[in-house]
């Protein structure tokens, strides 16, 4: 990003100046805001700014205005456009004073981000200048060991400027290999446990890697075009996936956890090796060579694995292990052994995770890992009854905290009562303590429906599954969808959340469960923050 990026922010709602500050802020951007029109044209007109946010319908002065004013004196500066009545007319409008883009209120912080991004990307290379928001490789942020926060198999590094490092640390064979990555194109929002990329694998199976955090990529690791084994051989490292702009990492960061490790080894030559090749996977290592001191750790849950090398520890090692057992809550333990390892049996008779032979030498300590720090998903499956996977519903209302009132309207037969999609929104809504009334059967989702249900809410929002060539699972969230392209007050109120589909009679089947999860978390999510 470029020195010091500048955005002004002129709207005469306090709320969305702040909101507008607190994306952006953390991006990089010095940001100034202005709530009275005739201020913010001086200062645009006066100021050095990468890019104006600016409101359409203000007092004294509306935003077509202040863009014509504007234009006299600063013709190329980028401005987007923020309207909550989105219509035919004021775009035309804007568009033929310049007007970069539009958006339309209340945004979330991944479309805005997109949006100014991309505006400012344009202005770039239209104006042949360097990139305002493309980091160049050199300041690219690098990869430290010890710093990487896992969610399941995906982590992320965080870097300066809001910007993270992306990949991902799958349990593999000697006889698997990567053959090619299907990577999100530069701009794509992305959201937290949803697809971020596809490994297309040499025996012909694929596997999806979830983003770690929800953002806007920024760029792709091109290293992995040339060659995707180090997607395997180097996980944390040079095979990153993709870097994102993060956009709600308040929100999410409790969601992912360090990979926190102690590892018991009194050789010190061992030690080092496999401290190593934790460090190497992402994992925060606290090495003890002095096994007394492992019995003074009492706060053994705050890590997640205790990794305890037998052969270091000789005959002392089972005992050891039955008095930390007694005085401390362990986190789950894996013993390392070796073929003629003779205490075997005397572990197995501890509270063990697991017992590994030599797990270093042939990589099975990635599997180990993998199984260890993999979060049980809250999503459970129940046995299908007729009955139930018969009752579709759908419309889903709710009236949120805001005291806004907020309605679901889901394509025949992607949401279910007692499965799937719509059984996990039901739920999470239930957890919310959010009273809700469902539609049972199918409501009418063609724009004219959509616009009049629209008039007694405050946000409608279609929910549609389609092939919009993402991987399955993928959420876009469209406010420019068919509903907005009349000129009518009410469909600013209108939201579509596209799911790339992949159903067996709308209820995702084939997607994993944490998948379907996330997808329900981000929906209830826009269902209660508007």
């Amino acid at each position: 990003m470029c020195d010091n990026p500048k955005l002004l922010v002129v709207d005469d709602e306090p709320i969305v100046c702040q909101a507008c500050h607190r994306i952006f802020s953390r991006q990089g951007f010095d940001v100034e805001e202005s709530t009275d029109a005739r201020e913010g044209l001086s200062w645009a007109a006066e100021g050095d700014y990468s890019a104006v946010l600016l409101d359409i319908k203000m007092p004294v002065m509306d935003g077509l205005q202040f863009l014509a004013e504007l234009r006299e004196t600063k013709p190329d500066i980028p401005v987007m456009i923020m309207t909550g009545y989105p219509s035919i007319p004021n775009a035309a409008s804007a568009v033929r004073l310049g007007a970069s883009d539009y958006i339309t209120k209340p945004f979330t912080p991944e479309r805005i981000t997109q949006a100014v991004r991309q505006i400012l990307v344009n202005h770039s290379t239209s104006s042949q200048a360097p990139t305002a928001v493309e980091p160049a490789p050199c300041k690219a942020p690098v990869p430290q060991a010890g710093d990487c926060l896992f969610l399941n198999e995906s982590w992320l590094r965080l870097g300066a400027d809001g910007i993270a490092r992306v990949g991902a640390v799958f349990p593999h064979s000697r006889e698997t290999s990567v053959r090619a990555v299907r990577f999100p194109p530069d701009g794509e929002v992305v959201y937290q446990g949803l697809p971020l990329a596809e490994l297309m694998m040499a025996d012909g199976s694929s596997v999806v890697v979830p983003s770690a955090v929800s953002g806007v990529v920024v760029s792709v690791n091109e290293l992995l075009k040339g060659d995707p084994s180090i997607l395997l051989s180097d996980p944390c490292g040079e095979g990153w996936i993709a870097s994102i702009c993060i956009t709600r990492f308040e929100e999410e960061a409790g969601n992912c956890k360090p990979r926190r490790v102690i590892l018991l080894n009194t050789n010190d030559s061992t030690a080092r090796s496999q401290c190593k090749k934790l460090e190497f996977l992402g994992c925060k290592v606290y090495p003890v060579e002095d096994p007394e001191k492992l019995i003074s750790m009492m706060r053994l849950d705050e890590y997640g694995v205790l990794i305890l090398d037998a052969a270091s520890l000789g005959d002392i090692g089972p005992e050891l292990l039955r008095k930390v057992n007694l005085e401390a809550h362990l986190p789950k333990t894996v013993v390392i052994g070796s073929p003629d390892c003779q205490w075997e049996t005397m572990y197995r008779k501890q509270r063990i995770f697991y017992y590994a032979i030599e797990p270093f030498a042939d990589d099975e300590i990635v599997d180990i890992l993998h199984t260890a720090f993999r979060s049980q998903s809250r999503a459970h499956r129940r046995k299908s009854h007729r009955k139930a996977a018969s009752e579709s519903v759908g419309g889903i209302r709710i009236t949120n905290r805001n005291g806004h009132k907020v309605q679901i309207l889901g394509a025949p037969g992607l949401l279910w009562r007692n499965d799937g999609l719509g059984r996990q929104i039901l739920e999470k809504l239930k957890d919310r303590i959010l009273p809700t009334t469902i539609t049972v059967g199918h409501e009418d989702i063609a724009p004219t429906n959509v616009l009049k249900t629209a008039g007694a809410y405050d946000c409608v929002i279609v929910l549609l599954a389609k092939d919009i060539g993402r991987l399955p699972g993928s959420l876009v969230r469209d406010t420019k969808a068919e509903y907005v392209s009349e000129s009518k007050e009410n469909a600013g109120k209108v939201t579509t959340l596209v799911v790339q589909a992949d159903s067996d009679g709308g209820r995702f089947v084939g997607l994993d469960d944490r998948v379907t999860e996330a997808l329900a978390e981000h929906i209830v999510r826009e269902m209660a923050s508007y």
